[in-house]
């Protein structure tokens, strides 16, 4: 009866030790979603440049792709 009762014991702490690696993970894989959208925004976000040539000063918008 004992046995049966650890076996229990240790079969529902292995899943709720389960489900709480799996729901951080998630967690995390979501941060990491956003924190990748937001650096892949700023990175080919055009940048406006000045091309100085003498007395002609131009700008223009340079893409980074």
């Amino acid at each position: 009866m004992i046995a049966i009762s650890v076996n229990i014991a240790v079969g529902a702490g292995s899943i709720i030790a389960f489900a709480g690696f799996m729901l951080g993970y998630a967690i995390a894989w979501r941060h990491r979603g956003r924190y990748v959208a937001q650096a892949f925004e700023e990175a080919t976000k055009p940048e406006p440049t000045t091309l100085v040539i003498g007395d002609l000063e131009t700008r223009f918008r340079r893409s980074q792709r």
